[in-house]
């Protein structure tokens, strides 16, 4: 029996010698991959940063694309608003302008209308005056004429 127990202490022994082996040869492989994937943990991050880097560097860069569109375009539409009321404050100073041509016309075709009647009506006051006074005239003188020509014939019937 005794050799059996040493055959099974050796058994043990064997056995407990090989799981250790094992173990150490499976803890070895174990930090082998540790160290692997702690290696390519740290890649990712170091290409996980690159990234992050150059998105933050492409979307900067956007961004200030976007404010200069931006930027651009207010000016454009501040440009396109200063050239639509200058063109209507001028079209408003043209209409203006032709309105008040109007007018001008308008009151000095009027102003001579009204001289050109003025002097017709001064030539017809004239006129109503010179007949006036012939009217007087004639109002005195046809009883003068009267006087004289029943004169005339009373002389010339004696």
């Amino acid at each position: 029996m005794r050799l059996q127990e040493m055959n099974e202490k050796d058994k043990q022994d064997i056995q407990t010698a090989l799981l250790k082996e094992a173990l150490a040869i499976s803890n070895e492989k174990s930090n082998s991959l540790i160290e692997q994937q702690n290696k390519l943990i740290k890649e990712i991050r170091s290409d996980i940063a690159a990234t992050e880097f150059t998105l933050t560097r492409t979307t900067d860069k956007a961004v200030r694309a976007m404010r200069e569109e931006t930027e651009k375009t207010e000016k454009l539409n501040a440009s396109i608003a200063a050239q639509v009321r200058k063109a209507v404050s001028t079209s408003a100073n043209e209409l203006k302008a032709e309105i008040l041509s109007s007018v001008d016309e308008a009151l000095s075709k009027t102003r001579e209308e009204m001289r050109k009647t003025e002097k017709e009506i001064e030539k017809q006051r004239e006129d109503m005056h010179k007949e006036g006074g012939f009217r007087k005239f004639f109002f005195w003188i046809a009883p003068i004429l009267l006087l004289a020509q029943t004169v005339v014939l009373i002389i010339s019937m004696l």
